[in-house]
């Protein structure tokens, strides 16, 4: 059997909830709010786990747990819309942090051609098909086939070590 053929086995030793959390706080992303709709309801959740998948086709993916009411209404509506925040949005995602009853009340949105909400002032939101979805732990990936994007010229909001943050222009030495 050559090495190409071979079933992708890793062992490692286990590593606990909390260290991995800790390592990966590493990691500044991006802060998006996915927004899912289905029987005629609309929600609204804030991510970090959302990354480009193909350019051609547009496909992109989003990482969401089961236990999140995103997550039955993305199955059963087959569609998501990925909002990028901008800079100063931090209040819209700590909003879409939480588990509100009316999550949109008050605030400025337009329904895309999916029914998903597209947030006003966002960087960029990108409406999707549901493509595929694959079970990974306690979440769902879930990729999206890309059918609009609407971009504004906006820095985007970042979240890094437990909070959110700015780009700085970086000083050349």
């Amino acid at each position: 059997m050559n090495a190409a053929a071979r079933p992708f086995a890793v062992h490692t030793p286990a590593v606990d909830a909390a260290a991995f959390k800790a390592g990966m706080r590493a990691l500044a992303s991006g802060v998006t709010v996915i927004t899912s709709c289905a029987d005629g309801r609309l929600n609204g959740m804030t991510a970090t786990a959302v990354c480009s998948v193909s350019a051609s086709p547009p496909r992109l993916l989003a990482v969401v747990n089961r236990e999140a009411a995103s997550h039955g209404l993305i199955e059963r509506g087959a569609a998501f819309a990925v909002n990028i925040l901008a800079h100063d949005q931090d209040h819209v995602a700590a909003r879409f942090a939480q588990r509100l009853e009316r999550p949109f009340e008050g605030l400025a949105y337009a329904q895309g051609e999916t029914g998903c909400a597209l947030l006003d002032r966002a960087a960029a939101s990108l409406e999707c098909r549901l493509h595929e979805r694959h079970d990974a732990g306690t979440h769902t990936i879930f990729i999206g086939e890309v059918i609009a994007v609407r971009a504004a010229e906006a820095e985007p909001l970042l979240y890094f070590s437990g909070a959110y943050r700015r780009l700085a222009p970086h000083a050349h030495g």
